[in-house]
């Protein structure tokens, strides 16, 4: 029994120090995803971040681009990320470009995203 917990424990170490970044783990923290072409994804909640990137939480099954945005919307920031894994609802995602204020972003298509309520353009 101890060489199983001592296997265990060696293995989740070495599974830590694969990792760039610690992560921190969120608590219902919603999000919205859109296209870089400022379509409208889903929504989503970030389960934990890192420096690096977001572990992301699906509402519902869709299909994700390689690249796409990300609005956290406690903060309200908005970041370019980049898909790194997919496991059914759950999805991985490095920062392509940081997280910054949405009010930093003129592109209108982006900003929509902060709007409590919003609908695509048909």
């Amino acid at each position: 029994m101890l060489n199983f917990l001592n296997a265990k424990k060696e293995s989740l170490t070495r599974a830590i120090q694969r990792r760039l970044h610690p992560r921190q783990r969120t608590r219902l923290r919603p999000a919205k995803l859109a296209s870089l072409d400022n379509e409208f994804i889903c929504d989503c909640t970030i389960r934990d971040m890192s420096e690096g990137g977001v572990r992301l939480v699906l509402n519902e099954d869709t299909d994700l681009p390689e690249e796409f945005y990300v609005f956290d919307a406690v903060p309200r920031t908005v970041a370019e990320v980049q898909l790194r894994w997919r496991n059914g609802l759950a999805a991985g995602v490095v920062y392509m470009v940081p997280p910054a204020s949405i009010k930093h972003f003129s592109n209108t298509g982006v900003r929509k995203l902060a709007q409590r309520l919003y609908a695509l353009d048909g």
